[in-house]
């Protein structure tokens, strides 16, 4: 099971390369083609269809396929292709047509990999998936990182041709992969000890703390593509530092997310689902307010560390949460959180754009502290209470 969970890792980190690939060299691709930057905004809001589209197109061809590791392997053909073809800078239509294919296999290998491995890892979902993010996170980190050397060299197009032969590679290696579910079933668990599954009395209250967990997906993802796709524009705006400083910021935060994604595997042991998800996001909640009140650039980079930390294990945990309160519907979970979360950064970066030429940064910092409270307060009132209540029917 090492090999299957390695494998699993290692198509995470592709997924975090090709994420950033884009827009990595992003200023670049446009220049070639003689593009403005709003048709590079158009480019990213096409990747994000792509990824919402590779989530039932996932769920298609694992029932058409059968195997699930022959999805991943063509998965990462695909992406593949899109990627070689990309280094050979076809017309820029082609471009665009292929970013959104890029993205049909980053959703897909997404949505399988996480279902396995909540499938196979059973007792240790938390934990898992918090290795799961850590290597997302840093492919998303090392990208900018090869991009600029290759940009440095004049070559910046080879950026492409990295992640193509990595998706070559790992393509081959999911073919031979071998693993089973009932391998783990007497594994030990290492998350914490949580309250057992609810018991739904009807189906639309299934229906209704299923589409709190998706709702809560689609707040938390709409947070981080927002502050992905902005974070440079704040500190210019909001801070007034130079654009050197500015680029950084956005480093700093994945940074701090990567470190804060590592600590969430331990933490998990410690204390269960709802008290790591309450926590993290009052204080997400707490650090983008004090960052909308304090004018400060020292101060401004503190927080954003602080803000890596706290938003690092949400997606994962939720994910996780969701899936623990519905056994036995991984596949059906994993796949509309993996959409609605695609969805959530496609919809809200919009809003906050339009918002930031509207109404000014501030007004953008105080709608992410909005969309972190009513985060907050589905969390807190509409799941938390149902499980509360279902501690007091058990007791009773």
């Amino acid at each position: 099971m090492r090999t299957f969970a390695i494998a699993s890792y290692s198509l995470y980190f592709l997924a975090g390369l090709v994420i950033t690939t884009i827009g990595s060299v992003m200023p670049q691709l446009l220049a070639h083609y003689e593009q403005s930057y709003t048709v590079g905004g158009q480019m990213v809001f096409v990747s994000a269809v792509g990824f919402i589209a590779g989530v039932p197109i996932s769920a298609w061809l694992m029932k058409v396929l059968m195997k699930e590791k022959y999805v991943l392997a063509l998965s990462a053909i695909v992406i593949a292709i899109a990627q070689f073809s990309v280094w050979s800078l076809p017309p820029f239509g082609w471009v665009v047509a292929l970013n959104f294919l890029n993205s049909v296999g980053v959703a897909a290998i997404e949505c399988v990999v996480a279902t396995l491995m909540m499938e196979v890892f059973v007792g240790r979902r938390a934990v898992v998936m918090s290795y799961l993010e850590v290597s997302f996170g840093i492919g998303a980190l090392c990208m900018p990182l090869i991009a600029s050397v290759l940009i440095a060299n004049q070559v910046w197009r080879y950026s492409f041709l990295v992640t193509a032969c990595l998706g070559i590679i790992m393509a081959v290696i999911w073919c031979f992969i071998s693993f089973a579910k009932e391998e783990t079933e007497g594994a030990e668990s290492l998350d914490a000890g949580i309250a057992p599954p609810p018991m739904f009395k009807t189906k639309q209250m299934k229906r209704y703390i299923l589409f709190a967990f998706v709702f809560l997906i689609f707040m938390y993802s709409g947070i981080e593509g927002s502050l992905n796709h902005f974070m440079s524009s704040i500190f210019l705006n909001h801070l007034e530092v130079t654009p050197y400083y500015a680029s950084l910021s956005i480093g700093l935060f994945w940074t701090a997310m990567v470190i804060g994604r590592a600590a969430t595997g331990w933490i998990i042991r410690k204390v269960n689902y709802a008290s790591y998800l309450r926590w993290s996001m009052f204080g997400t909640l707490v650090v983008i307010v004090m960052f909308a009140l304090w004018r400060d650039a020292v101060v401004g980079f503190i927080l954003v560390i602080m803000m890596g930390l706290t938003m690092s294990g949400v997606y994962s945990i939720t994910m996780v949460y969701a899936n623990h309160t519905f056994p036995g519907m991984t596949r059906l979970v994993t796949s509309l959180v993996t959409a609605f979360a695609g969805f959530g950064a496609a919809v809200f970066p919009a809003l906050i754009g339009y918002s930031m030429d509207h109404s000014g940064t501030v007004s953008a910092l105080w709608y992410i502290a909005g969309f972190a409270a009513i985060y907050l307060i589905i969390l807190l009132l509409g799941i938390g209470r149902f499980y509360r209540n279902q501690a007091n029917v058990t007791l009773n």
